[in-house]
């Protein structure tokens, strides 16, 4: 029998924050607030802080041989075997994650620091898709910000600021596919590295509904703040 925990997370700015793209967590902090107001966020963080407090009780007890999340594209388990250094500066980039504030990489880290493996969860070139549909959908944001606050632009910089309206309408159109995909893709990880009598901690966004597409001989515990509602029609 093999065993998946799906822990469904919520990100904060110190999950989303990427700097590779530029994307700050002020960047998300500013998103957060839109969305969810400055008491909002108090309340949300709040909620998550106590279910990943529950979360660190139950793991101490449980035996996890791998890790799956979203977003992960590597296979970090063949890392630390084969390029120890490069997997050393990979538990530091959590490390500073940790200290930023992110419970759910805390989760990970201590898990690893037990023996858990990392592994792929993720399609590359899917994730690198989503990211980039991320990085346009921020940078949007910051030009309507500057347009609000009467910040001019010249005619070449008002068409790319059109480009991107129209390339961000057609990404956007392509969220629910790509998600479906990006779906089938992280299971179809986990039903091949996932072994007998192993068990399993996906950690994923509460949009994501991986379940239909596992393998019958996984048995899978959901798991979710107090309150929580699934977010996506996909996922009832």
């Amino acid at each position: 029998m093999r065993k998946l925990f799906c822990v469904y997370d919520i990100h904060l700015s110190t999950d989303l924050e990427n700097k590779t793209l530029g994307i700050s967590a002020d960047d998300i902090k500013n998103i957060e607030k839109k969305a969810y107001g400055s008491e909002g966020i108090k309340k949300l963080e709040k909620v998550i802080n106590n279910f990943y407090d529950l979360l660190g009780k139950k793991f101490e007890k449980e035996k996890v041989d791998k890790i799956y999340q979203d977003g992960g594209a590597i296979d970090w388990a063949t890392v630390a075997k084969t390029k120890p250094e490069i997997y050393d500066q990979f538990l530091n980039d959590l490390e500073e994650k940790v200290s930023a504030g992110s419970r759910s990489y805390e989760l990970v880290l201590n898990l690893a620091k037990k023996g858990s493996e990392i592994k792929q969860t993720e399609d590359p070139k899917l994730v690198l898709e989503e990211a980039t549909f991320f990085q346009n959908y921020v940078k949007l944001i910051k030009v309507k910000e500057e347009l609000s606050k009467g910040k001019k632009y010249n005619p070449k910089e008002e068409e790319e600021i059109k480009e991107l309206t129209v390339k961000i309408a057609k990404q956007q159109s392509e969220q629910a596919e790509r998600g479906e995909k990006r779906d089938m893709a992280i299971a179809d990880n986990i039903n091949k590295s996932l072994k007998e009598e192993e068990t399993g901690l996906l950690i994923i966004g509460a949009m994501h509904n991986v379940k239909p597409y596992l393998a019958k001989g996984i048995e899978l515990e959901e798991l979710m703040p107090e309150g929580m509602k699934r977010i996506s029609e996909r996922c009832s």
